[in-house]
């Protein structure tokens, strides 16, 4: 039989086994590669809009705690800033100004809830919740649906 190959044992060049087990060796480490790259943007993603909502709900408790318990029990009665036990867009009924938001804080909804609290001392709950606005995109990278945040303002004692 007759080789049609040179007899030089020199050859150079891969033989087709060899392209094909490299070619599934690097398809494999790139498969790889990309399943952990877009696990690692999943997740701070998720931090990313996490901290966004924490850091609206804290806003909210700060500014309620700094005004104080006076402010709280009139602003029970006579709401104006922002609605009571009620959903709403952050951006909708913002505390501050528009434009010292991020654009992504228009993806969130905000409940505040205020209740009368004795025992011990005169005081008012505040809750609040954030949540993501339904039909929106931060949906799918944030793994909580929710977040609570709670604090009592305590009426100053009589000195």
């Amino acid at each position: 039989m007759t080789s049609v190959l040179p007899k030089n044992k020199y050859r150079r060049g891969f033989s087709l086994v060899e392209v094909l087990i490299g070619m599934v060796i690097m398809s494999v480490a790139l498969f790889s590669y990309f399943l952990i790259n877009q696990a690692s943007s999943s997740q701070s993603m998720d931090a990313y809009y996490e901290f966004l909502g924490q850091t609206l709900g804290n806003e909210t408790i700060e500014f309620c705690q700094g005004m104080g318990h006076a402010w709280a029990l009139k602003y029970m009665e006579k709401p104006d800033l922002f609605p009571l036990d009620e959903w709403h867009g952050v951006l909708d009924q913002s505390i501050f100004s528009k434009t010292s938001y991020f654009r992504e804080c228009d993806s969130f909804e905000r409940m505040v809830n205020m209740s009368k609290v004795t025992g011990g001392g005169d005081g008012i709950l505040i809750t609040v919740g954030i949540r993501v606005k339904t039909g929106n995109k931060v949906r799918a990278w944030m793994s909580r649906s929710q977040l609570e945040f709670a604090t009592i303002v305590m009426e100053k004692p009589a000195q």
